[in-house]
């Protein structure tokens, strides 16, 4: 039986099993153990209670099968990553053979970011099947013994190895249950600009690495930006937040995102929360529950949020139930506010107090700063003084500027800025990425949204039926646009039809 019937401190026989302390004692043991309320004898109790080993070993078969399943993933992984690799390089050459010149740039950063992604997605791969290699390793081990002690055992031994296995057991589902939440990216794909026409204009960054269902842009060869045009809004629904349940107070929603099935996620900052809403904006499940105030939310997958708070980011993520969970949270040098997406891997924030008015922070929590060349506005912004957006497609940085009443276009690949200033821009507060690579902004001191283009043309103002609108966001099609406000007592959350403005 290998010795496991035998006290590993004093090598003599295990006789004994003390109900108080969850110990199997020998002799030795015992004089340590004799005043415990309950000593048990494991001969006598032994052929009371019959230990449910089978039971045991169909759940080790169980987590042996689980095992096998999470290693034959990371081989699948591994060997999409390997035929991604040459899929883009043929997608890239056909773009090439067109503008030959252009794309040869662009594809050799194109492939350098696969391989580092690539050789950051194998590390994880590998770590996650060496983890299950050596869970395997030790199922094997223990699923024999189980079957010798369960063949072969008196039912003193199997007793006590029933004893040994349930901790060994929980360990080994832990193990399997952590590494089954690690996600790992099995395949690549590559998606082309919509700017074709100006690809001599845009250098490197016209082509966007993308993995698993993290697309960026449209990949047709002939995908041409139409000119900017203003849009109509059309109210769809609008319902006055009002305390409900455990609210403690009015709801502040501070954050809102669509999630890419067309689901509103909204964090209220007053009371502390994450919510679902349909497109009727009713709740759907139930509300995640922060220790924080949050300040800003951004959809980076199609079921990954990211949360900002005052010194931290978290990660949660979005059942088809509604059901909210934490998976991560990321400590921050920054006072964080306002958040989007940059790229797949890489959120641009807006700061506050704090020289530096937006930086980028990636999704493992890497934390790194615009290039000098950016010329930033020389102030330190108090908190929900400026907020962010980014444009992807354009490479540009917005950031609004509340008490200047400005918006500010900075080009990142040029080093270009912009100052947009209007009168229907007063008090500018959230902004978001509009149709066609425009931009929205909620102009609080004018209880409307501005639209405007990137080089800072106003395309039109819509006047919403609330006071200071304050936060915004577009859905992923670019058809819905949700407002709500900050207006004390008249708290309101809308939802827009967005169609293009008759000519």
């Amino acid at each position: 039986m290998k010795g496991f019937d035998k006290c590993q401190e004093h090598a003599r026989e295990i006789v004994f099993f003390c109900q108080d302390h969850s110990k199997l004692c020998c002799l030795s043991c015992v004089l340590i153990h004799r005043k415990c309320d309950q000593l048990d004898e494991i001969a006598k109790v032994s052929t009371q209670t019959r230990p449910d080993l089978q039971g045991i070993k169909q759940s080790l078969i169980k987590l042996q099968s689980e095992a096998d399943a999470i290693i034959a993933d990371c081989e699948q992984s591994e060997t999409g990553l390997n035929e991604s690799i040459a899929k883009i390089s043929s997608e890239v050459e056909t773009m090439k053979d067109r503008i030959i010149q252009q794309f040869e740039g662009a594809k050799q950063k194109l492939i350098s970011e696969a391989k580092q992604f690539k050789t950051a997605e194998v590390k994880r791969i590998g770590n996650k099947r060496d983890a299950s290699l050596k869970v395997k390793e030790v199922l094997n081990n223990v699923l024999s013994m189980c079957c010798v002690v369960l063949d072969r055992g008196t039912p003193s031994q199997q007793y006590i190895y029933s004893e040994q296995m349930k901790e060994k057991q929980k360990t080994i589902e832990s193990t399997i249950d952590d590494q089954r939440k690690i996600k790992c990216s099995s395949t690549m794909t590559v998606s082309f600009s919509k700017q074709v026409t100006s690809l001599l204009e845009m250098g490197s960054n016209s082509i966007k690495l993308n993995y698993d269902d993290n697309k960026t842009v449209n990949t047709s060869l002939l995908s041409l930006s139409p000119q900017p045009r203003p849009v109509t809004l059309e109210l769809l629904v609008s319902v006055d937040l009002t305390n409900t349940g455990d609210d403690e107070k009015e709801p502040l929603l501070t954050g809102l995102d669509f999630l890419p099935d067309g689901r509103l996620v909204a964090v209220d900052n007053f009371n502390m929360k994450c919510i679902i809403l349909n497109e009727q904006l009713q709740r759907l499940g139930t509300p995640y529950k922060f220790k924080g105030y949050p300040y800003s939310v951004v959809c980076v997958s199609h079921d990954t949020l990211c949360v900002t708070f005052n010194d931290a980011v978290c990660l949660l993520s979005v059942s088809t139930d509604n059901t909210i969970t934490l998976t991560r949270e990321i400590k921050t040098s920054s006072e964080f506010g306002s958040i989007c997406c940059m790229s797949p891997s890489h959120m641009v924030v807006s700061t506050y107090d704090d020289p530096r008015p937006a930086r980028m922070i990636s999704v493992d929590g890497v934390e790194s700063d615009f290039d000098h060349s950016l010329t930033f506005p020389t102030k330190t912004y108090k908190a929900g003084d400026s907020k962010c957006t980014y444009v992807q497609s354009k490479n540009t940085l917005v950031l609004t500027d509340r008490f200047a009443h400005t918006v500010y276009m900075h080009d990142t690949l040029n080093g270009t800025s912009t100052a947009v200033t209007n009168e229907n821009i007063q008090k500018p507060r959230g902004a978001c990425v509009g149709p066609g690579d425009t931009v929205l902004v909620c102009s609080g001191n004018k209880h409307s949204i501005v639209h405007l283009t990137i080089d800072g043309k106003i395309l039109g103002t819509y006047p919403v039926d609330m006071k200071y609108p304050y936060s915004i966001c577009v859905s992923k099609d670019g058809t819905r646009l949700a407002v709500s406000n900050s207006a004390e007592g008249t708290a309101k959350l809308q939802l827009y039809k967005i169609s293009p403005a008759m000519n």
